[in-house]
């Protein structure tokens, strides 16, 4: 008798089992975690690509192109027959060379960087900082699916060096369509790249100087 009063007191005294997936939906998307812990910096600093860069520099470039107009075609003229004919054939490839993208990629495989218009050399302090945006601020929500706009006109990337200078590794970031791209591909989950890292990502490169969105003609 006193052994059954004790296995009754016992199992009664057990919690029920949690269901983790239950308790996953009852959350909406977007809310934050009670939980959360960030990643300390040893482990987003041990993470590829950072954990072998000897230099991580963040740009910005395709400043002055809308997306609308960039490498838009504009008809040839014909051959030039008078001296007006010729500034306006001037003046025609002029207007292809301001409306000319900058590809990184292409910058990168040929060693051309020309179209970088502004560039900042991170210092660990920075560095501290993006991986901490990069890392840790997806993480803190509740998030069931991530989109992409498709509408990807890149204006900024962070750009990560080996030992002998050269770019091993980059992140291409357009804000105003909020996407990323890197190469090597997939470096980040996607998960991490939610609607709430670009608000922060962004803040980032203007608190370093870097404009992020086009910048009108003056």
């Amino acid at each position: 008798m006193l052994f059954s009063v004790i296995f009754l007191y016992s199992y009664g005294q057990k919690k029920k089992p949690v269901d983790l997936l239950a308790e996953y939906h009852s959350f909406k998307d977007g809310d934050l975690k009670k939980n959360f812990k960030p990643t300390p910096l040893n482990k987003r600093i041990a993470t590829f690509p950072f954990n072998k860069a000897t230099k991580v520099k963040i740009i910005s470039y395709n400043l002055n192109l809308k997306r609308s107009t960039a490498n838009s075609y504009i008809t040839p003229p014909l051959p030039p027959k008078t001296k007006e004919d010729s500034i306006i054939i001037t003046k025609y490839y002029d207007s292809i060379k301001k409306n000319a993208t900058f590809e990184l990629r292409e910058a990168i495989e040929q060693s051309i960087f020309d179209g970088i218009q502004e560039s900042k050399i991170l210092t660990l302090s920075e560095i501290s900082e993006l991986t901490d945006v990069i890392y840790n601020t997806c993480d803190k929500y509740y998030i069931k699916s991530v989109s992409s706009s498709g509408c990807f006109f890149p204006r900024n990337a962070i750009l990560f060096y080996d030992e002998s200078g050269k770019i091993f590794a980059y992140f291409e970031i357009c804000f105003e369509c909020s996407g990323i791209e890197s190469s090597p591909r997939n470096i980040l989950d996607p998960f991490k790249m939610c609607e709430y890292l670009y608000p922060d990502l962004q803040k980032f490169f203007k608190s370093k100087g870097l404009a992020t969105e086009y910048v009108e003609k003056k």
